[in-house]
């Protein structure tokens, strides 16, 4: 039996969000969907036994009014609930092992600062061993849309690349392949020779995506490619790509750091700014 689509669940607008957004992938991967709530929450270090009683009442609401509004969706597919002691990144991380996706709601605090994923968030999205989705309430819902997926070459991306070319075929999607990055200068007193190193370095860039991509082409024959190469800031050019897509699809690096896991700066970025769903997928 396929592996559920998990998802963390608080009552928020996001976390609802997250929920609505989880069935329809559920859906589309033929598993089934949990609904996880964590308590006592991030706030409450210490609940008295009435404040426990109560916590624990509003946890169990939360839980059911996601399942009757999810159920009524999918009235065939199996949702099951769970109420868990402990903090959320704990209990969603062990989740996450027994998950083939995590879903998890992100908030927006305004359009100057944009968005914030939260420490939660950042840490399932950091530390998970499977696949973590990033779900805003505040954005229009753009399943038809393409997948967007960004790739670089020299790193690890078997595990990105089958993330993304599954999610467009489930979806009868486009896929939309990104490799950014800033072409180093190139010094001289003629013109001509910038012109020529940028055009041989974009030619090397297009070479490189187009051989990591060649293998998934063939995996995935009936999933439109379009490959895209600019000299660029990379989280720029992703967060400008995920307007109007139905997913962002981006690789976590494995990283040994005496602080921890933490995500890199592009999935970072595009994580608190991307105006869709964002997809962090772990790279072994």
């Amino acid at each position: 039996m396929a592996r559920p689509v998990t998802v963390g669940l608080d009552g928020s607008p996001e976390s609802l969000a997250a929920a609505g957004w989880a069935g329809h992938e559920a859906l589309l991967r033929d598993a089934s969907l949990r609904l996880v709530n964590a308590w006592p929450g991030p706030d409450q270090p210490a609940l008295t036994p009435g404040r426990e009683t109560a916590w624990r009442y509003w946890a169990e609401q939360a839980l059911s009014s996601a399942l009757a509004e999810l159920g009524a969706d999918h009235a065939d597919m199996e949702i099951t609930t769970a109420q868990i002691p402990g903090y959320p990144a704990p209990v969603l991380l062990a989740e996450a092992e027994r998950a083939q996706l995590l879903v998890v709601g992100s908030r927006s605090i305004g359009p100057v600062a944009g968005f914030f994923l939260g420490s939660v968030g950042v840490e399932l999205a950091a530390r998970a061993v499977t696949p973590v989705a990033l779900v805003r309430a505040d954005r229009p819902d753009a399943r038809h849309g393409d997948v967007v997926v960004g790739v670089e070459p020299r790193g690890p991306c078997e595990d990105v690349l089958e993330f993304a070319f599954d999610a467009a075929a489930r979806r009868g999607a486009a896929l939309r392949s990104v490799h950014a990055g800033r072409v180093p200068a190139i010094r001289g007193s003629a013109p001509w020779v910038v012109d020529v190193g940028l055009s041989d370095a974009r030619e090397e860039a297009a070479h490189a995506l187009e051989e990591v991509l060649a293998p998934w082409r063939d995996n995935f024959p009936d999933v439109r490619v379009f490959a895209e190469i600019a000299s660029d800031s990379p989280a720029r050019r992703l967060v400008g790509a995920a307007a109007g897509t139905a997913l962002l699809v981006v690789g976590r690096a494995p990283r040994r750091s005496s602080l921890g896991p933490r995500l890199g700066p592009v999935a970072q970025a595009v994580a608190h700014h991307a105006a869709c769903p964002v997809a962090v997928v772990p790279e072994r």
